[in-house]
């Protein structure tokens, strides 16, 4: 059972959002903030919109922050909106994720009674793909055990819906410097400091935004966010080889058949492609 936050009229957190030509998904984004039953502080760092989303975001949000295109990074947007935010639990939220749930701060929330507790996401599935049932407290030796980074390393905290500690994000500011996958090496560095990350099937919020755009976008998106996890991580070399294994033995646990996710799924067969020449864009060995 997760503790209540009673609402006092001043915020329990303080949510970044960040946003560039929203105007189609940001409206819908806030109020849901709004309709927490906690008390938040909504904060836009809009990058060079030129659709009217920062008009839209000023009748939501707390602080509008406005940065060059030029200077955008995930890592640097974060950082700002950090620095802006009051409240001592910080949340980031992509301009097109809406939590479906009405208590999902008020529930991230709730985790922070445990002083070990650095952040919080929600998730459904464990890295070998089974189902995550129950929450989990996950520490640098929990994801020894399962092999992680190695054996997966796209699993874990995401950006586009997760909570900190504002005191551990002083300590640990995000890299600025990543194109992307920050969030995973913020967490790595926060692991190793002997912090926790709670994850919780029950805060997850859909992503499918990702794939919305199309097979190419798609595509490039992985391609940048495996070019920067190799950044990070000492990864296995993944081949012309690995690919092909992996596009027909790693089918997803979905009602389709492996015939369809094998010749069908073009927008699988756009993550693994995006998988392969990200990874030697940075020089991961075949």
């Amino acid at each position: 059972m997760q503790p209540r936050i009673a609402p006092t009229g001043m915020a329990v957190a303080s949510v970044i959002v960040r946003t560039k030509d929203e105007a189609a998904a940001v409206e819908r984004t806030l109020s849901a903030l709004r309709a927490q039953t906690v008390d938040v502080e909504i904060i836009v760092v809009d990058s060079g919109s030129r659709d009217g989303t920062p008009e839209i975001a000023r009748r939501w949000c707390d602080q509008l922050v406005e940065i060059e295109p030029e200077r955008f990074s995930f890592g640097r947007a974060l950082n700002i909106g950090a620095e802006a935010a009051l409240a001592p639990i910080h949340f980031a939220l992509s301009a097109h994720c809406v939590p479906t749930r009405d208590d999902w701060i008020e529930r991230s929330c709730a985790y922070y009674a445990d002083p070990a507790v650095a952040a919080t996401h929600g998730d459904r599935g464990l890295p070998d793909r089974s189902v995550l049932r129950r929450p989990l407290l996950v520490s640098r030796a929990t994801l020894e055990e399962w092999g992680l980074p190695r054996a997966n390393p796209m699993w874990g905290l995401s950006n586009h819906a997760c909570s900190w500690r504002a005191s551990v994000w002083r300590e640990f500011p995000f890299n600025e410097e990543l194109a992307a996958s920050e969030d995973k090496e913020w967490a790595s560095r926060v692991l190793d400091a002997g912090y926790l990350i709670a994850v919780d099937p029950d805060l997850y919020v859909d992503m499918s935004h990702r794939w919305r755009a199309g097979p190419l976008a798609y595509y490039r998106r992985q391609k940048k966010e495996w070019a920067a996890t190799a950044e990070i991580f000492d990864l296995d070399p993944y081949g012309a080889g690995s690919l092909l294994r992996e596009w027909w033995t790693n089918i997803p646990p979905d009602r389709h058949s492996a015939f369809a996710h094998r010749f069908l799924n073009y927008l699988r067969c756009a993550e693994l492609l995006g998988k392969y020449r990200g990874l030697h864009r940075k020089g991961v060995p075949g």
